[in-house]
């Protein structure tokens, strides 16, 4: 078995065989206005939502005096080194941490959402249903990129992307999915991605 891993981390990935790491994305840190804003503002947070193991690398003030929260054990285990006692989201998605904060006691409370630009709105749009003070960072854009040489499919069995942002990053690089090859989502909103651009390939090819 011999496996592509398209995102940024493999440490994790429990691969059976030979993996390759081809990152088809790269991060970089945001630092505008808003940025200073937060740091600013740092001292009145009382709750912080981590989104991904990015977002904790990126953001590195003091966590000390805060609830910290982290979608999935991978972020979780990152925040270990920083914080004692990070709270871990039921089902690694924002849907997930919105359970979460639904089992909080959370009047008076200033949740800070450092996040990727391209994260979705579903937190914040529940954060402002519920009249919850918060104030979203975009901490960090997410890039495609092509790093040479680039590995021949012909050569793998399994193909592991981890975000949206992989599977687009995979689809401009090869430009299909190949068909003879299992192709492995972390997370259903990975899953969600990679079938809507599948299918949305089938149709056109259908013409």
């Amino acid at each position: 078995m011999k496996t592509l891993y398209l995102g940024l981390d493999p440490s994790r990935f429990p691969c059976l065989g030979t993996l390759l790491h081809y990152p088809v994305i790269r991060t970089e840190r945001i630092q505008g206005a808003d940025f200073v804003k937060a740091q600013e503002l740092w001292p009145e947070f009382t709750h912080v939502v981590f989104t991904s193991q990015t977002t904790v690398s990126y953001w590195d003030l003091d966590l000390r005096g805060k609830t910290a929260i982290a979608i999935g054990e991978p972020t979780r285990d990152a925040l270990l080194l920083r914080h004692p006692q990070p709270l871990l989201s039921p089902k690694a998605t924002q849907e997930g941490v919105i359970e979460l904060l639904q089992t909080l006691d959370l009047r008076g409370a200033f949740v800070f959402l450092p996040c990727s630009s391209r994260s979705r709105s579903c937190l914040t749009d529940f954060l402002s249903r519920s009249n919850i003070v918060f104030f979203r960072l975009d901490l960090y854009d997410t890039f495609c990129q092509k790093l040479e040489p680039v590995p021949d499919l012909d050569e793998f069995d399994e193909i592991v992307f981890t975000s949206p942002s992989t599977v687009e990053g995979f689809l401009r690089i090869y430009g299909q999915f190949p068909a003879n090859k299992k192709l492995t989502s972390i997370g259903p909103i990975t899953e969600s991605a990679l079938c809507a651009l599948k299918n949305r390939l089938s149709i056109i090819s259908s013409f």
